[in-house]
């Protein structure tokens, strides 16, 4: 398979709910990467993560539950692991998927 480049900026952004947007840059049936943009004071729909998930913080502070994250933060989701992400200021995150998300609310 060859090299694929994706440009974040010719990709749309598709909304999750209020304040919350995603940018599919490679996905594949529920599993995959992304941005994620948030708002200041919005919030992830609470989702558990059957297959795990590795987040990686480009811009903003705020936090999973009750794990302060900010710029720089590498968080790693364990499978079965569950939280929400509350955003305090803008934030943009990195996300790879393994599979699936279940969203719990």
């Amino acid at each position: 398979m060859a090299m694929q480049l994706t440009s974040s900026d010719s990709v749309p952004r598709r909304p999750v709910r209020e304040g919350v947007t995603i940018t599919p840059l490679r996905m594949d049936g529920g599993a995959g990467t992304f941005l994620m943009h948030y708002a200041p004071g919005s919030r992830s729909p609470a989702h558990v993560h059957p297959h795990g998930e590795e987040i990686y913080v480009i811009s903003g502070e705020g936090r999973l539950d009750d794990l302060p994250i900010r710029t720089g933060d590498f968080i790693y989701t364990p499978p079965g692991d569950s939280h929400t992400l509350y955003a305090a200021t803008e934030v943009v995150i990195h996300v790879t998927l393994p599979g699936p998300v279940v969203v719990t609310e």
